[in-house]
């Protein structure tokens, strides 16, 4: 099994592989991809652009095996929907598609291109720290979602479709903070690998 990645990855940095090399060990996954979107709808426009996002993602990965990049919402342009690229992801498997994201991306869920269609072909894989934001989902679910099930299940059954909470290491590193901290000239040295922040330097990206 894989499972996607989805983000605007601006940039990437060590809270988005640490985790997702959990999430790969703890379900057993053969794959991660990281799929950058061309511009979230829910959000601003990304600071960097696709070029440069693509290209510190291969710098990030280049050495887990597990690790992969599909550049579709990239290449497909205009704001990247969740159910466009889950859909293909869905034929070209031939399961439900296992999809990995924050509690705070999870939450707007409602607010997203044809939820409901979402939560009938994909496994939910929210990512969150504690009871806190265990029962912050499940309140979620039962105001929006009713029907849905969340399961802290340690497998997935792809023939089915479960929203799964994965109560994950205390990693407080957002790709805002880090933007933040360039713009006033503040170091961000052991929040993004090394080989990053000398891409992000040598390109004078965020400042």
């Amino acid at each position: 099994m894989i499972a996607l990645y989805g983000g605007s990855f601006d940039p990437v940095h060590i809270g988005h592989l640490r985790i997702a090399e959990d999430i790969r060990e703890e379900y057993e996954l053969s794959k991660i991809v990281f799929i950058p979107a061309y511009h979230s709808p829910l959000k601003p426009g990304s600071r960097a652009s696709a070029e440069h996002r693509i290209k510190m993602l291969q710098i990030a990965i280049k050495d887990n095996p597990f690790f992969s990049i599909d550049d579709l919402e990239i290449k497909r342009g205009g704001k990247s929907f969740s159910i466009d690229t889950i859909s293909f992801y869905k034929e070209k498997l031939g399961y439900n598609p296992i999809f990995i994201l924050g509690t705070d991306a999870f939450l707007s869920l409602h607010k997203w291109k044809k939820p409901k269609t979402l939560l009938k072909i994909t496994n939910f894989l929210v990512v969150g720290r504690g009871r806190d934001h265990f029962y912050n989902v499940k309140d979620y679910l039962q105001e929006y979602f009713p029907n849905v099930e969340l399961s802290t299940d340690k497998k997935i059954d792809v023939n089915k479709v479960k929203v799964y909470f994965f109560d994950s290491r205390r990693l407080d590193i957002s790709s805002t903070e880090i933007r933040d901290r360039i713009k006033t000239l503040k170091s961000i040295k052991y929040l993004v690998i090394p080989e990053i922040e000398d891409y992000i330097i040598k390109n004078k990206l965020y400042l």
